[in-house]
């Protein structure tokens, strides 16, 4: 099929701008680009599914399972500007390395892949310097620096699954295999909160936790200095700042530092391991792909992005995924300040973060495995998903209220966040999918990256908003509100997409014609 994108491309001119006219005027649909004869049949490449292809996905879904920083202003003194700068750089290098590396990985996956888990190596390596080179300065450049050189990896993070599952995996499996990517990520950052408390035994006494956003700080009113525990990769996961009074503060800072050193070598460690591995056996593609839309030339980078920014469809699913899915990745990282007014201490806060996370672990993976066996129902399972999402956050608002009618429990709450935040998720690979079968034949990689950027943005306004001091005092609700409106907001605009799967068209009919 070497000549179908010239045909495809043909098809599309002669729809015009993707619409066209039905006898009574009235619009109709755009053609899925099914354009096959026999005579293409005979170009059908050979099809075959490699087993190496779950090896695949499991290689690349190591990237999203480890923390991006690792710090100590307890230990270290830094300044309280410092925690937050860290946390920044993983936005600021993914708007600054989206276009170049959707471009790269569009390319060559591998050589991608080798250099973001390169960069991932050497930045997580240079931290460790701090046993032999005894220099507080130095020692935080190179947290800077990691957190430079890791934060450029979350757009490969975040842009190859498409790209992946559409190269190695059959049409069957395609949305599995980017739910379980995506179900990754949550479980990195799921494992992140346990691993770094785990690691720093630092319990003193008194002590009151705070929690830091990746743009501000928001906290109870302290006493003692601080210690940065955590980041979690590629998300506004809360971290989590322990203060305390000590009076023998240097053995403590002592005791601080080795905890950090373990922990900062456990995870260069498994950077490192991971680098081999890739360096080992990671190929771009498969010698024969599983599909035969997997073997058709994509649509050149430039010509992509122009064509997904002129696509109704495109924009509208954009739409509908990056303000929920923006909205409630950016609570993920200051849920504290909602839940606590209720009397909740945060020990209590932060297993019910750890529940919805692996809660939107199991249920993004079940969301996609039931897509694949239930063809061409991804936007009603989106609608479903969005619906649920909106009547679980409503519970959990009326339960926030100060004078509620509706009682508010630890269970309740539990349920309600468990239930909004993982059905919230679990349309994440879903409008990754659906949105690639709109824009086909534009690169996997191209469509993800820019649904990404767009996640992205709208977290970063959702976490401005902590700069106005009227809105963090009190209970937050304006918070609450904003996660009902969002998936509220995205369940009309989903409704309004015309739904339509060009790139499994190609491969049915391909497939249909070919036998």
């Amino acid at each position: 099929m070497s000549d179908s994108l010239a045909i495809l491309s043909a098809k599309e001119k002669e729809w015009g701008e993707g619409e066209e006219k039905g006898e009574r005027g009235e619009r109709v649909h755009p053609p899925p680009y099914t354009v096959a004869t026999k005579q293409e049949s005979k170009d059908l490449p050979e099809l075959r599914v490699y087993g190496v292809r779950w090896y695949i996905l499991a290689l690349f879904c190591g990237m999203a399972w480890g923390p991006i920083e690792s710090g100590a202003q307890f230990a270290f003194g830094w300044p309280a500007s410092t925690v937050p700068m860290l946390a920044n750089w993983g936005t600021i290098m993914f708007l600054l390395s989206v276009v170049p590396l959707s471009k790269f990985v569009e390319m060559d996956l591998r050589k991608t892949v080798l250099l973001v888990s390169g960069l991932m190596a050497l930045g997580t390596v240079l931290r460790c310097g701090r046993k032999f080179i005894n220099n507080p300065t130095i020692f935080l450049i190179s947290c800077h620096a990691c957190a430079i050189l890791n934060g450029i990896s979350g757009v490969t993070v975040m842009a190859a699954p498409p790209l992946i599952s559409s190269t190695w995996f059959p049409t069957s499996e395609r949305t599995t295999a980017t739910a379980v990517n995506q179900a990754a990520n949550a479980l990195g950052n799921g494992i992140a909160m346990l691993l770094g408390p785990a690691l720093l035994h630092y319990t003193p006494a008194n002590t009151t936790t705070t929690t830091t956003t990746p743009t501000t700080t928001t906290s109870t009113t302290t006493n003692g200095p601080a210690l940065l525990l955590f980041t979690p990769a590629n998300a506004t996961t809360a971290f989590h700042l322990v203060t305390a009074n000590s009076s023998n503060s240097t053995a403590l800072q002592e005791e601080v530092k080795g905890s950090i050193d373990t922990y900062m070598e456990i995870l260069a460690a498994a950077s490192v391991l991971l680098f081999l591995l890739f360096l080992l056996y990671f190929p771009s593609k498969p010698d024969h792909p599983p599909a035969p839309s997997s073997a058709i030339e994509r649509t050149e980078f430039v010509a992509g992005i122009k064509a997904l920014l002129t696509n109704r469809d495109v924009l509208l699913a954009c739409l509908a995924y990056s303000i929920p899915g923006g909205v409630m990745g950016a609570y993920m990282s200051v849920m504290v300040n909602q839940i606590r007014p209720l009397g909740y201490s945060d020990q209590q806060i932060g297993m019910l973060g750890l529940a919805s996370v692996l809660g939107q672990c199991l249920l993004s993976m079940a969301a996609g495995l039931l897509t694949d066996r239930l063809r061409h129902r991804i936007k009603a399972t989106l609608l479903v998903l969005l619906a649920t999402s909106t009547a679980a956050f409503l519970w959990l608002t009326l339960m926030c209220l100060p004078s509620s009618p509706v009682a508010h429990s630890l269970p309740r709450l539990y349920a309600a966040i468990i239930i909004a935040t993982s059905a919230a998720y679990s349309c994440c690979p879903l409008f990754f999918e659906m949105t690639v079968e709109l824009a086909y034949p534009v690169n996997e990689s191209t469509v993800a990256g820019f649904l990404t950027a767009m996640n992205n943005l709208v977290g970063m306004f959702f976490l401005l908003l902590f700069f106005v001091p009227s809105l963090t005092s009190g209970r937050c609700l304006w918070m609450s509100y904003s996660l009902v409106a969002s998936t509220a907001l995205a369940i009309p605009v989903t409704a309004l997409i015309r739904e339509h799967y060009n790139r499994s068209n190609v491969d049915e009919v391909a497939l249909n014609i070919n036998s």
